[in-house]
């Protein structure tokens, strides 16, 4: 009880704020409901794909990384490019890669422009219909690129997504690639779930979302929603947010269990920023998630009505300090967020409700 009265005062201090969110999302709302559709039904050719991977100061990470995906390429048969983007690295990556991996093309930026930039301008550059994502400390299965293909046999697929497990196997895996949410008090909390043997039955299952790092996407249905949001610089929830923008547009993501990678270190961008701004991060982007995408009514509601239990919650679990800065930091975003909440808004043709029973079909 004491320490729930010490959260008191700074859940008071931001109501002020919680009103002015509650007054931009109420007078929003009716300007959600005009639809315009894009219709893209045209199957994405697969006999050829971009396998992108994004580097900033990844040497290390590269020389197990590339092999095993130039290995996958090979074992695939098609004509596979391999695309490295380098935000401007200082540690040699980019030589390293010409002199070692000759197959590989390089696309070397000025600087580092993080996962949303890097993947923006590789994406760019390719002309296929399929773009594989991946991460540089992915160790990806010889045959783990032939399950993400034949996802998109199904002309409404935005994404598919792999199965994802840790190299030490006595390790819990806290990331499985079958991504679940639920949205309870007002707010979205998102885990990945365990895959069961009936799972691994199905060549697909559909899910929340598709992990950035290691997923393939139609790229024409990426550019048509504008590709990962520069809302979340510089990284995490912009996979998320990009998923739940295609379900919200009738396209599926979808996980095919019989594609296999290896996420070898998980707290690359904690060990290059350290894990308070990545946590504190991840904790503005959610409140970021919700005020772009969430227009059904009586979850903006119970969003805003919950506000206040929702700070101090946080603050409890965390610190104050830890949450007033999250949320101000995605305060000063809220202009950005509202303008981009009209644009998306038009083209949703699914509720917010029906995403959420959609993605957690087994």
């Amino acid at each position: 009880m004491t320490s729930k009265l010490r959260a008191l005062p700074y859940v008071f201090f931001l109501l002020p704020f919680d009103l002015v969110i509650a007054l931009c999302l109420s007078v929003s709302v009716p300007l959600c409901f005009r639809k315009r559709r894009i219709t893209l039904t045209q199957r994405p050719d697969s006999s050829r794909t971009t396998i992108i991977i994004v580097n900033w100061d990844g040497k290390h990470l590269l020389a197990d990384c590339l092999p095993a995906v130039i290995e996958a390429v090979r074992h695939d048969g098609r004509n596979h490019e391999i695309l490295l983007v380098d935000n401007g690295s200082t540690d040699g990556s980019v030589e390293f890669v010409r002199q070692n991996f000759s197959c590989v093309r390089v696309l070397a930026l000025d600087r580092n422009y993080g996962f949303i930039g890097g993947n923006d301008r590789g994406i760019a550059e390719t002309r296929t219909d399929i773009v594989v994502l991946l991460n540089n400390d992915m160790i990806v299965d010889r045959a783990f690129l032939s399950p993400l293909l034949n996802g998109f046999s199904d002309t409404s697929v935005f994404a598919v997504t792999s199965q994802v497990f840790f190299a030490d196997l006595d390790r819990r895996r806290e990331e499985t690639g079958k991504t679940r949410a639920r949205f309870e008090n007002g707010f979205f909390y998102l885990w990945h779930d365990d895959i069961y043997p009936t799972d691994e039955a199905h060549e697909t299952i559909p899910v929340f979302w598709a992990g950035g790092g290691s997923c393939a996407i139609d790229r024409k249905k990426y550019l048509a929603m504008g590709g990962f949001d520069s809302l979340y610089h510089p990284f995490y929830v912009e996979d998320t947010d990009l998923s739940y923008q295609a379900w919200k547009r009738g396209w599926k993501c979808l996980l095919a269990p019989a594609s296999r990678v290896i996420h070898k270190h998980r707290s690359t961008s904690k060990a290059k920023f350290g894990q308070d701004f990545v946590e504190n991060t991840i904790r503005k982007n959610q409140y970021l998630f919700i005020w772009k995408n969430v227009t059904d009514i009586p979850m903006v509601v119970q969003h805003l009505v919950n506000l206040p239990r929702i700070h101090g919650r946080a603050m409890l679990r965390d610190t104050p300090a830890f949450e007033i800065r999250a949320f101000f930091r995605a305060f000063r975003q809220l202009p950005e967020a509202l303008r981009k909440r009209f644009e998306h808004a038009s083209h949703s043709l699914v509720s917010d409700r029906e995403v959420l029973a959609r993605s957690q079909k087994s």
